[in-house]
């Protein structure tokens, strides 16, 4: 039986009805997940935004899509929060597959941010502000803003979505954190070591050596992603486009 809806998602569409917002056009399934159990819920809420639009591919080579960005309304992620934490309560096998997404607060670069206007700040400058910075440093003047300082990515440090995700494990309801990213962000905001399977490698575990793009998974790491596979109740992927990659 479906969950009754929400007050504050009640009259959402009409309510949004006379903006002048692009959003997503596609059906409530590619918007929103299927929602088995509440699939009538999900069915009211409005498609969410677009806030960033870009013609290129987000991950080129690989089953990919539009970098096209989007963003659900204020109501409908609250909702949403609500029936994942449902879900986490319930769960007795809980695994956290993360990707580059959510290292992006911390600076970090990823791969699928394309748009100027990329919420995560981390996308690539624009070709304008790259030659403003070169002019800059051979002093010729540039009425153009210079593309952002780089930084380290080993001088990142976790962010609150991090923070979040470890306190979820301290809570009991993680078994296991598989993360393709290679920043150690998770072990700096407090997550024990034996609860993370860095499957692409890591910076700062000479016995884990980042794994190159043509390169193979470790055998133990590989059988422990499919241990996780078999067993898990409620898979979480966050910040990772499931582009194709083995490990997905």
């Amino acid at each position: 039986m479906a969950a009754a809806q929400p007050a504050e998602c009640t009259g959402a569409k009409a309510a949004y009805s006379a903006e002048a917002v692009e959003r997503l056009a596609a059906a409530p399934v590619a918007c929103h997940g299927r929602c088995f159990g509440f699939e009538q819920e999900r069915d009211s809420w409005l498609p969410p935004r677009i806030t960033a639009r870009s013609t290129e591919q987000a991950r080129p080579g690989y089953d990919s899509m539009s970098a096209s960005e989007y963003a659900d309304e204020a109501p409908v992620l609250r909702a949403k929060v609500r029936k994942l934490g449902e879900l986490i309560r319930q769960a007795k096998f809980c695994v956290i597959y993360s990707g580059a997404g959510l290292s992006t607060g911390a600076g970090i670069g990823d791969y699928a941010s394309q748009s100027s206007d990329s919420a995560s700040g981390v996308a690539p400058p624009a070709r304008s502000a790259l030659m403003s910075e070169i002019q800059s440093r051979a002093g010729v003047p540039s009425s153009a803003p210079p593309a952002p300082a780089l930084k380290s990515p080993l001088c990142a440090q976790p962010t609150l979505a991090h923070r979040v995700l470890v306190a979820l494990q301290k809570a009991g309801h993680m078994h296991r954190w598989i993360n393709q990213n290679h920043d150690g962000l998770p072990q700096k905001a407090g997550l024990p070591q034996d609860v993370i399977n860095e499957i692409h490698g890591a910076w700062h575990a000479p016995d884990n050596p980042v794994v190159p793009m043509s390169g193979e998974l470790r055998n133990d790491l590989f059988a422990d992603l499919t241990e996780c596979e078999a067993h898990a109740d409620l898979s979480i992927a966050v910040g990772t486009s499931l582009c194709g990659m083995n490990a997905d």
